[in-house]
This record gives structure tokens, sequence and C-alpha cells, in this order.
């Protein structure tokens, strides 16, 4: 269905019925905006999420019938084609959301998503460009992203002395670590066993944390195990580095790439060697072999506690909120806004409990499509709260 408002257009299309030139814009777009460098914006990203899911659609705006923009969503389309809510591609696993579009291009995001005949449109780590979605912003958190085209050394050399403090303690625990056995780093294993340790080691953390275990869906793992199965030739892949304190698996570190960047994705480590820290080592030892793998980009995501404050070394930040379009997706989106705003202005940290609730069904509903699935994670997750 195409709509017409204002100049623009707008239709949304499942993501295997874009045009051989609708894809080609696409890749250009993102390709000449520097917003748009992480792997989550990739064409094949939203690809091959269209053929593990059916609820993988884009909206396309366009100008005098030449694209303008595109916005990956999953959502279920009614009928008359109104989308009720949507959410970002791929959520929760997505880490970076957003329109892929050319950076000077802007219009009003409320209005595009009203003419499209969305109801709500909830995003959680967006990547705005242009400001689109300003208005709309509930909440803004820094990202830890290391620029290392210059090399390890230089890259090394531009950090203040906080960090050169947290590589002396790294060495340290290397040192520590030797009674273990040697260290020893394989970049890019293509180990089933050391993929089957990962995913664990990753659903045993949930469960201890209490977090949503994202993994626990099908296609979530799905995701990760066919892009991971593409191999270093594939211009969008996983790359799994992992290392060893003698014949221990120790760490392993599964992240998104295109080549250029890495993005750090499901990151576990034996727990028998936790105050060895080597999660950190095995970061380290990344950066050291970055030029090497031909990253010039390392991507630890969202936020910049603990020990990613000694990593960031760009400015860049993500940020959540919704936008309220029309109908009775719209009414219920303002209702829990103006609860969660009750919430934080009058209750204190009790009034954080309903935007983490929302958050956390947000996350469930994403990876279960089963009431009864939904209803035992909700149940575990007030257990666990």
């Amino acid at each position: 269905m195409v709509r017409d408002v204002d100049s623009l257009q707008t239709m949304i299309l499942p993501i295997e019925a874009l045009t051989s030139e609708q894809a080609s814009a696409w890749t250009q777009f993102r390709a000449g905006n520097p917003a748009l460098y992480s792997p989550y914006f990739h064409i094949g990203y939203t690809q091959l999420l269209g053929r593990l899911s059916g609820d993988v659609h884009v909206l396309v705006v366009t100008k005098n019938a030449n694209p303008v923009a595109f916005l990956p969503f999953q959502a279920q389309i009614n009928a008359t084609g109104k989308v009720g809510f949507a959410r970002p591609v791929g959520a929760p696993m997505t880490d970076y959301q957003g329109f892929i579009c050319a950076p000077e291009t802007s219009f009003d995001a409320h209005t595009i998503l009203k003419q499209a005949g969305f109801g709500a449109y909830h995003f959680s780590t967006l990547i705005d460009t242009g400001g689109m979605l300003a208005s709309y912003v509930r909440e803004k958190t820094p990202c830890t992203v290391m620029d290392i085209s210059m090399g390890a050394v230089d890259w090394r050399a531009a950090r203040d002395s906080s960090y050169r403090r947290h590589l002396k303690s790294n060495r340290r625990r290397i040192r520590k670590s030797e009674a273990h056995g040697p260290r020893r780093f394989e970049f890019n294993s293509t180990d089933q066993a050391v993929f089957d340790q990962l995913t664990q080691w990753k659903r045993e953390k949930f469960d201890e944390s209490g977090k949503y275990d994202v993994l626990s869906a099908n296609w979530t793992r799905a995701l990760l195990s066919e892009l991971w199965r593409r191999g270093q030739d594939a211009g969008l892949r996983t790359d799994m580095h992992c290392m060893y304190f003698g014949d221990l698996l120790a760490a392993v570190d599964l992240g998104l790439s295109d080549g250029t960047t890495f993005h750090s994705w499901m990151v576990a480590y034996n727990n028998e060697f936790y105050n060895l820290a080597p999660g950190i080592q095995l970061l380290e030892a990344l950066i050291d072999e970055a030029q090497n793998l031909g990253y010039q980009r390392i991507d630890l995501g969202e936020g910049v506690d603990g020990y990613k404050r000694h990593y960031a070394s760009e400015n860049i930040s993500v940020s959540s909120g919704f936008v309220a379009a029309s109908g009775p997706a719209a009414a219920l989106s303002k209702l829990y806004g103006n609860l969660e705003n009750f919430g934080e202005n009058k209750l204190g940290k009790l009034g954080r409990i309903p935007g983490k609730a929302r958050r956390r069904y947000t996350q469930i509903s994403a990876c279960d499509a089963s009431l009864s699935g939904r209803s035992k994670a909700m149940l575990r997750a007030v257990k666990g709260g």
C-alpha cells in the first residue's frame, strides 16, 4: 500500500520484495552516512532476519519515486495495512536501530509513520540520523566504540592515565593466568565445540543474573549460527575469537562484522577464571590483532560503565523511546509513557518498575510469540526482580 503526503510517499514491503534498485539505494545510503557504520545496518542483516522470521518489513520513504529512507521493522500487519505496534528489526538482538538514509535527510518522522499506518514504533538503541526522532527520545545512553584505524600502539598512546592503570592491572592478571598454562589465542575460530560452549556460558549467565535469556528463542540462536557459518569471505558474518589458558578455554567473543567493524555481540568466559578477567585479556589481544584482522573499529555497544569506560574513544550514543502515531497502539503507548513519567518523578526507585516491566515484556514478546511462553518468562522476571 502506497500513501502520499507532502510529496513524500510511503510504502511497506516485505524485505524480500525490495527491488534491486531499492537494495542498491540502501547500500549507497549506508556507505555515504558515517552514522550507519555498524554492520547492523547492512542490508544483509535484515534480509537474514526476514528468512528467520515471518514479520520482517521495510518502511520505504520515497520522493518522486526515488528512495529517501528505509526503516526495517517487525510487526503484525492487518488486512487494511495497519501496523499496530512496531519494533526495530531483530530486537532485542539488534544493538543499533534506525532509519537508513543519507546524512542530510530530514523529515517529520511522526508524520511519516502515521501516514504509513503505524500505530506506535518503540525503539531502544536508536541511531538518530538527522535528529528526526529527537522529540520522542526518553533516554540517551553513550556507547563504547574504539577507532583503532591508526593501530593499537597509537590508540593506546592516546588513552588517559586511568586506562594505563587499567592496563597495568591487566598485565598482573596475565602473569597470574600463566599458572594455568601459557595463553593461546585463536582468532576467527571455526570450532563448533567453542561456539556451543559460548552459547552455554551465555545462557547460564542470563539465568544467574536474572536477565531474560534472549537465546531461549530458536530464531536468535539460528541468527548467530548462520552468520558464523558464513565464514571470512562473507560481507556480513560473525567472527569468533577465543583465548585458552593452556588447554582450557577461558573466554570467547563472537562479534558481528562487515570486515571493517567488529561489534562485540556475545562475550562469555569460564567462571573458574573470573578473578583473572579473561574477557578483558581477550579484548586487549583483539586490539593488538585488529589490523591483521582488517578491523578499523571495535564496538562494545551501549554503555560506558565498568571496564568499558577505559575503551570509549568515539562520541557515539543511542536513544530509547517511542513514537505514538495513531490508533489504539498510540493511546496505549502514551498511557505507559505517562505512567513511567509519574513513577520516575514521584516514586523514586520504585517508580522505575513500570519502565523495567515494559522493557522486559518487549524483549520477551520479540523472542517468544506464544502467550504461555511470555507469561512464564514474565513470572520468572517478577520472581527474580
